[in-house]
C-alpha cells in the first residue's frame, strides 16, 4: 500500500478491486476505495467501500460501504478487528434494512451508523448526508473526493437510536 504504517496496511489482504489505494491530499492520510472481503470467499463483500486512516494510526478514521445483508455485520466487524475504534466514523448501508430505518450499533468500542441501501451509490448518499457541494466534488480526483468524505464524516454528529445487533436483526 504505502510506506506509512496505517490500519489499511494491516487489512491489505482484504482490500480488493481498488480504484484508489494510497495517500490522499491530506498529509498523513491513506485511503482505499474498492471492495473489502471480510471472509475468504465472496459471501459477505463490503462493496462500494471507502476507507481512510492516518499514518501510524491503528484504526480507521472513516469507513463506508454496502452490505447485502444485516446478518453480515458481525463478519465484517470481526474481519476488521482492531481497525475499528471509538474515534472513527463508520457508515454501513445494508440492503435488507427497512427504508426509513437508521440506527447505530456498537461492535466493541466502535459505533456503526447502519442505514438502508436503496439502489443508489454509497458515494452519492454520503455526499448528500454530509451536505457536500456536488459541483465541487465532480471536479475532484478520487483522493480529494475521499478527503472530502472523510472530513465530512469527522464533522457528522447525528444521533440515531442505539440498538444491539440482536435488536437490529429482529427489525430486518
Amino acid at each position: 500500500m504505502t510506506a506509512a504504517n496505517t490500519a489499511l496496511q494491516d487489512l491489505d489482504a482484504r482490500l480488493i478491486k481498488p480504484t484508489h489505494s494510497g495517500p490522499t491530499h491530506v498529509a498523513g492520510r491513506t485511503a482505499f476505495r474498492g471492495e473489502i472481503r471480510p471472509t475468504d470467499d465472496d459471501s459477505a463483500l463490503l462493496t462500494a467501500a471507502i476507507a481512510a486512516a492516518v499514518a501510524d494510526g491503528a484504526r480507521l478514521s472513516f469507513l463506508a460501504g454496502q452490505l447485502e445483508k444485516f446478518s453480515q455485520l458481525p463478519l465484517l466487524t470481526a474481519a476488521l478487528g482492531g481497525a475499528l475504534g471509538a474515534d472513527g466514523k463508520y457508515f454501513i448501508y445494508v440492503a435488507d434494512v427497512q427504508r426509513g430505518d437508521r440506527y447505530q450499533i456498537a461492535f466493541g468500542d466502535a459505533l456503526l451508523y447502519v442505514l438502508p441501501y436503496d439502489d443508489v451509490s454509497v458515494y452519492n448518499e454520503l455526499v448528500d448526508v454530509f451536505y457536500l457541494d456536488k459541483s465541487k466534488m465532480k471536479k475532484f480526483d478520487t483522493a480529494a473526493k475521499i478527503d472530502a468524505l472523510a472530513d465530512g464524516a469527522a464533522k457528522y454528529d447525528a444521533r440515531f437510536p442505539n440498538l444491539t445487533y440482536e435488536e437490529g436483526l429482529a427489525r430486518v
